[in-house]
């Protein structure tokens, strides 16, 4: 998205702080000397410790761990100094790489663990650390290269730009936009639960945008598709929405995970499915009727009821949720809920009390198959 109005700014201006808040790696694209590192730098003004890196004046080592020799001839790796640094923050941190499109290959690979799992060397990072990069284009980078598909599927990107209405206004005024940041939203695991079970339907639907990378360098080294930018999507969707912020800040994260193309079909699809509360279902299970309902729709809502008890697990909700499958089963056949059964009878979900409703039978020969069918 090319940023325009003041309101486009403001969109993804809200977007970079809902992923610096989630602890989302975010990667901002934009033309040099637009304000992109300001911006990120300007979260100290609210408190929060910002180690900036110039990405292109380290060597793989500050990432990865420099190789020490102890004593007794083992190897440790030792963290670098803005590593230590960011460890001893007693709060909010962000790890700022910035000019990360001057990353070398080397350079970004030694980056990956950093970005997924916070560990430099043998440095554990807090969850209090947020990393967010900063990148120019590579056709006017200096030495600028294209991100590799691993380095790329590990941050949101978000396109940047400065529009003249704000640039004209803020450079009068002194008074440039501060940058949002939030405390998790009430209730985040639910609204999570719900993005996922939507994602479920969707994927269920369009099997092959599980994964797809691109096949030109440009495209593999931003947005697309895989689990985990799907995880990163639902995370940030969640927030968002818990936050009251509007469809077009979604619309801006969930592109920024998985593509334009891939996020306007999933949104789309979203937007497309009205689903019941999982709760009333489990309070009334002969409560709905499910005749007539296209069979995506009973997956999604039966996907809905495994989420709520796996949530909050007891043996009347573990039992209520089988009798709705079963009901589901009957009125549209038994494929869109032979899932949800199969993962309500693994081990380690159904209590040790839950009942079997005489309904199941209904599910005997495939369960049978799968042999999950026990008294």
């Amino acid at each position: 998205m090319t940023v325009r109005s003041r309101t486009d700014y403001e969109h993804t201006l809200q977007a970079l702080g809902i992923c610096i808040s989630a602890r989302i790696p975010v990667l901002l694209w934009g033309a040099p000397g637009e304000g992109k590192t300001a911006v990120v730098e300007s979260a100290a003004q609210q408190g929060w410790h910002v180690e900036t890196l110039i990405v292109s004046h380290y060597e793989p080592s500050d990432f990865a761990g420099l190789p020490v020799i102890g004593s007794d001839g083992s190897v440790t790796l030792a963290p670098p100094g803005w590593a230590t640094r960011l460890a001893a923050v007693d709060g909010p941190s962000i790890a700022f790489f910035d000019e990360f499109s001057t990353a070398s290959p080397a350079l970004q690979a030694a980056a990956l663990r950093p970005l997924t799992h916070f560990e430099v060397g043998a440095l554990q990072l807090p969850d209090t650390v947020s990393f967010v990069a900063a990148a120019n284009p590579a056709d006017v980078a200096a030495s600028g290269w294209e991100l590799a598909a691993p380095t790329a599927s590990r941050f949101v990107h978000l396109d940047w730009a400065l529009p003249l209405e704000v640039y004209a206004e803020c450079l009068v005024t002194g008074a440039w936009p501060p940058l949002p940041v939030y405390p998790a939203p009430e209730d985040d695991y639910a609204a999570q639960a719900r993005q996922r079970v939507l994602l479920s339907g969707f994927l269920r639907a369009r099997e092959s945008k599980i994964s797809a990378i691109p096949t030109d360098a440009a495209a593999r080294g931003r947005a697309f598709p895989t689990p985990r930018t799907w995880d990163y999507a639902t995370r940030l969707a969640a927030f968002a929405a818990g936050l009251g912020a509007s469809k077009e800040v979604i619309r801006l994260l969930v592109t920024g995970c998985v593509g334009e193309v891939t996020a306007h079909e999933f949104l789309a699809y979203a937007a497309a499915v009205d689903l019941p509360d999982p709760e009333t279902l489990l309070a009334d299970p002969h409560g709905f009727d499910f005749t007539g309902v296209r069979a995506d729709r009973v997956y999604v809502i039966l996907q809905s009821i495994l989420a709520a008890v796996a949530r909050t697990t007891t043996p009347q909700r573990w039992t209520d949720a089988v009798a709705v499958c079963a009901l589901a089963a009957k009125a549209v056949g038994i494929d869109p809920a032979v899932p949800v059964v199969r993962a309500l009878l693994r081990d380690g979900l159904r209590p040790a009390a839950a009942a079997l409703p005489a309904g199941i039978t209904v599910f005997a020969p495939a369960l049978a198959l799968a042999g999950l069918l026990t008294p």
